[in-house]
């Protein structure tokens, strides 16, 4: 199934959201990353895209971020929780 399809099969009800986390190399992306999903465990992980390399600009060249990582998450729904 291919995410054109996931994305119908998704309900009104939810919504996936996007995260992004910038490193300034593909280890710092990947501890980031651990941190913010250890930092946020009740979100449900869609899918966690492919590490990617930045643009070099101005930021880059004074040692910021580099690469770069996407994560589709959803967010508990609190309230259908309280009601099943």
């Amino acid at each position: 199934m291919g995410p054109r399809w996931r994305e119908a099969l998704l309900s009104q009800e939810d919504v996936v959201k996007e995260h992004l986390i910038l490193g300034v190399n593909e280890r710092d992306v990947e501890k980031q990353k651990d941190l913010w999903l250890s930092e946020n465990p009740a979100i449900k992980v869609v899918k966690v895209h492919p590490i990617r390399r930045e643009p070099r600009n101005l930021l880059s060249r004074l040692g910021g971020p580099r690469f770069s990582v996407t994560v589709d998450y959803e967010e508990p729904d609190l309230s259908r929780d309280r009601h099943r």
